[in-house]
């Protein structure tokens, strides 16, 4: 199926997507098999995990977020290929966040897997002593950024929030680019992709043309590039880069961690590339009519469900999202950016 210069090969996984509903398991390739896991409370509402099977050998990559329905339903799909929670061999999460990293310590605890994460995944966002402290600290960034009093605390992240990070599993191994895992009589070359995340990577299978994509690339949604606290001082630049790494090899299956399968990854790419590209011209544009803080910009800018509608962490994406592009247009010599940042750029 063809839609906007990819074609769909994730047919089922679509029309789920579509209804809103989960998605079937599936094999996507011998000793690939795609497993959806609840993501509870998230527009996302899953992520597509995969099992890499051969042999003895099972890998499991982006576990998914950790909840006892996420943890059955991927135990179900173990049984069916004849795995049990204890034959997990090794877990690749493609980056740090709840939804893909988060059931890996449970499943660790049961197999004693090994659990992998890219090379410069630092989980930046958990490095603290005192999560009471550290909200304060971010409460304060909130303010510097423009955001009001009243809304602080919800564009902030809570000690509960900051516990829940830390909680996390921390990695056996170390994934860099150009690394090699040899897994399902496959050999998975690692990419680094930052951007979504400082150490975010991609597995390409280049003598079975697949590419387990992570969040990096979607079929439709723009994955979220943010300037978040302690991470990558210009994450944009960098998704930018990662975004022209992979702009050949159209051929090549997408599997992505959301929504569904597709070809198409270099068209794809450039119109991430793209929307990019509007996206900062929009932002500039709202910088020379005289906004001078981040909460000022992001208001004014068009968002797919409108600005009133972002709440919670929607609006701490928004917020940090906003600050991601404001940064790249001072690094770049656009613009002179606006206080807050240009004096967390100084410390």
């Amino acid at each position: 199926m063809l839609t906007e210069g990819i074609t769909i090969t994730g047919t089922a996984q679509r029309e789920a997507w579509q209804h809103r509903v989960h998605p079937p398991v599936e094999q996507v390739a011998p000793g690939v098999t795609s497993v959806p896991v609840v993501f509870p409370g998230n527009p996302m509402r899953y992520t597509l995990s995969y099992v890499l099977l051969d042999g003895d050998e099972c890998v499991v990559v982006d576990p998914g977020f950790d909840s006892d329905e996420g943890h059955a339903q991927l135990l179900a799909a173990l049984a069916r290929l004849d795995v049990g929670p204890a034959e997990i061999s090794g877990i690749v999460a493609t980056h740090f966040h709840t939804d893909h990293l988060g059931m890996a310590s449970r499943l660790a605890r049961g197999s004693g897997a090994w659990i992998a994460l890219g090379r410069q995944e630092r989980r930046h966002i958990s490095a603290f002593e005192d999560a009471h402290e550290e909200s304060a600290l971010d409460c304060a960034r909130m303010r510097t950024w423009g955001v009001p009093e009243g809304r602080v605390a919800e564009a902030a992240m809570s000690p509960e929030g900051l516990h829940d990070m830390r909680r996390l599993a921390d990695p056996d191994r170390r994934l860099a680019d150009g690394d090699s895992l040899a897994v399902a009589g496959r050999n998975w070359r690692i990419m680094e992709t930052p951007g979504h995340t400082p150490g975010h990577i991609c597995l390409w299978d280049d003598a079975g043309e697949l590419v387990l994509s992570g969040d990096h690339v979607l079929p439709r949604i723009s994955p979220n590039v943010s300037l978040e606290i302690r991470g990558d001082t210009d994450p944009l630049r960098h998704n930018i880069e990662s975004l022209q790494r992979i702009a050949g090899n159209d051929h090549y299956e997408v599997c992505p961690a959301h929504e569904y399968r597709f070809r198409g990854v270099g068209h794809r790419a450039r119109v991430l590339e793209e929307h990019i590209a509007e996206r900062s011209r929009e932002v500039l544009e709202v910088l020379d009519s005289g906004a001078s803080t981040v909460h000022e910009v992001a208001r004014h800018l068009t968002w797919s469900r409108g600005w009133d509608s972002l709440g919670a962490l929607q609006f701490r994406l928004a917020l940090s999202e906003t600050a991601a592009h404001i940064r790249y247009l001072a690094t770049s010599g656009i613009h002179a950016g606006v206080p807050g940042l240009v004096t967390e750029a100084q410390a």
